[in-house]
């Protein structure tokens, strides 16, 4: 005769069967998992394994101890009959309903979440961005409702596409489907915190993005693999594009001390020429030519930067990094000469979910609770370097060389937080790894966006190279 099961034992059936249940998702953490095996052991020790089983075993006919029998004839099983077929059914039947009272009860239940629950839910790693494209864009900032749901439904179509051998397609055309709706029922008020100057480049990117969104459409029907990975990373650009015509100027306002600061109010883009000191040290072959010397495209990020960024562009304009010295180390590549005498930049770092840049002191990173905006954390981001004040150096900047191997928490930089990030190197990044230990700037030019650029400076002198006129004239 079985006996009854306590309170503790019933705790624990529950708690397995809800193992059962989410055995098949990918979402246990190692945690879980020992949890799992060592509430598993527990429950076979107790003898409760015949409980929830997924079906009853074939009925034995078992002997005594002290029977002399083989053991053929021990484990033989025996013919089932009417009476114990209508037994076994109703052993079942009980069973079937003790595993659906135990699962509902299991989910009726308020429990407290789990702690690696808590660490994997708050883990920065989850919301930081896995490129510069996806960082430029979600950097830009929604002034448009109709643009920012196209925005989430695209981004989670472009989540969904990435789980491996099993895309949903039905809920990734739903997405594409009623990001088209939007576009084109709702173009008035998508077009309407659009600027005069603005609006060629906006209908552009308003006809890419339509385009964008026909051809994902059918690949998500015919569940084209190719084209869908193709026509996803082109709608996010074009949507991208639209929304930064829709952004005029910046959201928050400049503190009044530094209002007199060159300043950046939107996007600007920056090319810089670089060559190596050792004209040996090519960055390799183009059609048969080695290449001496490569350029570097820098998007700067005014809506999350300013005065970092204003900065920036502005000594780009003055001429301040022509011929300027690159240094390479293991994890950044510094640009520029510092200038003891110049007035430091004040440290500025908006986190992802602030209104505005935190000024004058770094943003905590390590304890999970924010992460920049812009974060460092990306091959090929751009920040000013430290003055000695721990403020922000007026001329001298770094490219970051991001490796995840080395990198913390969450695949975050230990360096997080630490810098004033403006943007990034979208073109040229490939070039990176060449670039020796002692390079130069040749030139720095602004290609786009200076019209954006508030409170320019005045020309700048010509700084002397470091390199000798053989290597400088090269």
């Amino acid at each position: 005769m079985e006996r009854n099961i306590t309170a503790e034992e019933r705790i624990i059936v529950v708690q397995y069967t809800v193992v059962l249940f989410h055995h098949e998702t990918n979402y246990f953490t190692f945690e879980q998992r020992r949890r799992r095996r060592q509430t598993r052991r527990r429950i076979l020790r107790r003898g409760m394994s015949a409980r929830i089983a997924p079906a009853p075993p074939p009925r034995v006919a078992r002997a005594p101890l002290v029977s002399s029998r083989s053991r053929a004839q021990r484990t033989a099983v025996v013919p089932a009959s009417s009476s114990s077929n209508s037994s076994s059914s109703e052993t079942l039947a009980e069973r079937a309903r003790a595993s659906i009272a135990a699962v509902a009860l299991a989910l009726t239940l308020t429990l407290a979440p789990a702690p690696d629950a808590d660490a994997q839910l708050s883990n920065p790693n989850t919301r930081l961005p896995r490129n510069t494209q996806a960082a430029l864009r979600r950097a830009v900032p929604a002034v448009n409702e109709e643009t920012k749901a196209i925005q989430l439904k695209l981004e989670d179509a472009a989540y969904l596409f990435r789980i491996p051998s099993r895309q949903p397609w039905a809920t990734m055309a739903k997405d594409i489907d009623e990001s088209r709706a939007i576009l084109l029922t709702k173009r008035d008020d998508i077009f309407g915190p659009v600027r005069e100057n603005d609006r060629a480049s906006a209908e552009a990117a308003y006809g890419r993005l339509d385009n964008a969104l026909e051809r994902l459409s059918r690949a998500a029907a015919t569940q084209d693999f190719d084209t869908f990975d193709a026509q996803i990373a082109s709608s996010l650009t074009a949507l991208s594009e639209l929304q930064i015509d829709q952004a005029p100027g910046l959201p928050f306002g400049i503190p009044t001390k530094y209002l007199d600061l060159p300043r950046l109010v939107g996007r600007a883009k920056v090319e810089i020429d670089v060559a190596n000191a050792d004209a040996r040290a090519n960055f390799g072959l183009i059609n048969g030519d080695v290449k001496n010397q490569v350029t570097l495209e820098i998007t700067v990020d005014g809506y999350n930067a300013p005065v970092t960024a204003g900065n920036f562009v502005d000594n780009v304009r003055r001429g301040v990094y022509k011929n300027a010295p690159l240094r390479r180390s293991e994890t950044s590549i510094l640009g520029g000469s510092s200038d003891v005498d110049a007035p430091s930049v004040p440290l500025e770092i908006k986190a992802s979910d602030a209104f505005e840049p935190l000024y004058r002191s770094p943003l905590d990173v390590q304890s999970g609770e924010a992460i920049p905006s812009i974060p460092l954390s990306i091959n090929g981001s751009v920040a000013m370097a430290r003055a000695k004040d721990g403020q922000s150096d007026a001329q001298q900047f770094f490219i970051y060389l991001f490796d995840k191997r080395s990198a913390g928490l969450g695949g975050l930089s230990f360096e997080e937080g630490e810098f004033a990030v403006f943007g990034y190197v979208t073109k040229g990044e490939e070039f990176l790894n060449a670039i020796s230990t002692d390079a130069r700037i040749v030139n720095a030019r602004v290609i786009s966006g200076e019209d954006k650029l508030v409170n320019k400076g005045v020309a700048a002198e010509e700084i002397a190279t470091d390199f000798p006129p053989e290597a400088a004239d090269s």
